[in-house]
């Protein structure tokens, strides 16, 4: 296998917070796009229901204190690595 920026999580962007329990995943900076995301701390391409809707609204309690409630949504596309499952939040931006 090759190696994964992900399992890897080096300390270049901010984190936020990391979990053990009830499993391993962690909350930080994108160093790609410098956006809040959640990281599987296992490599899978893929999290349970479970797994991803607590990875979900951890990411999401996190946008809403940094942007507002609805100043954010949450994008599930995993583009530049694909096979490590990661969950980002996005800034909306709205035109003046």
């Amino acid at each position: 296998m090759n190696k994964c920026e992900l399992c890897e999580l080096r300390d270049y962007t901010q984190r936020y917070c990391q979990f053990v329990y009830p499993f391993k995943f962690t909350i930080l900076d994108c160093d790609s796009c410098d956006t809040p995301m959640a990281v599987l701390g296992e490599h899978r391409a893929t999290a349970t229901e479970a797994e991803k809707r607590l990875m979900v609204e951890v990411l999401a309690a996190l946008a809403r204190d940094k942007w507002g409630p609805e100043g954010f949504f949450i994008d599930d596309v995993m583009r530049q690595i694909p096979d490590h499952c990661h969950v980002h939040a996005r800034r909306r931006w709205r035109r003046s």
